[in-house]
């Protein structure tokens, strides 16, 4: 669990929604990178947020991640960054987290599937096993019926 706790817990002993944000922020890292959240004296937030702000995010975002357009993956590191802020009430809202992801999601080209092989290119056809995802809708589930995180956006699904 280390890496994963709020910063304000240790002084609060308190959960909030705001600790599963930053958790989830934590985890948003771990994808990007590839990184643990604390390695070698090292901190996952703090590593990204230097690179962020120094113009050098692309050197950290790992490589297996494939194909993406720039500046989607700049929005989900500044929401990854955001999730991870030290004050609670700096951090987004889970439902914010949502909407930020569908919007994100919004940008990213037409296709039916991400391969991460080791040419990593956008391609029409079905997916392999060993692709990163492989639906336009990839957060489909946040939409459950009855969940309090739904935006209210409608899920288009296309046909294979």
């Amino acid at each position: 669990m280390q890496g994963y706790l709020d910063p304000e817990y240790f002084l609060t002993h308190k959960l909030t929604d705001k600790s599963d944000v930053y958790s989830l922020g934590i985890v948003f890292l771990e994808l990007l990178t590839g990184m643990q959240p604390i390695s070698h004296g090292k901190n996952i937030v703090r590593e990204v947020n230097m690179a962020y702000q120094s113009g050098i995010m692309f050197s950290i975002i790992d490589n297996r991640m494939g194909a993406y357009p720039s500046e989607c993956a700049e929005r989900f590191v500044g929401l990854a960054l955001n999730c991870c802020h030290d004050k609670q009430d700096k951090r987004p809202s889970m439902q914010d987290v949502v909407r930020e992801l569908e919007t994100i999601l919004k940008m990213m080209p037409e296709t039916d599937a991400i391969s991460t092989e080791s040419t990593s290119t956008y391609s029409g056809k079905s997916a392999p096993s060993s692709s990163f995802y492989s639906s336009r809708d990839l957060y489909g589930s946040s939409r459950l019926l009855g969940s309090d995180l739904s935006s209210g956006a409608v899920p288009t699904i296309t046909p294979r």
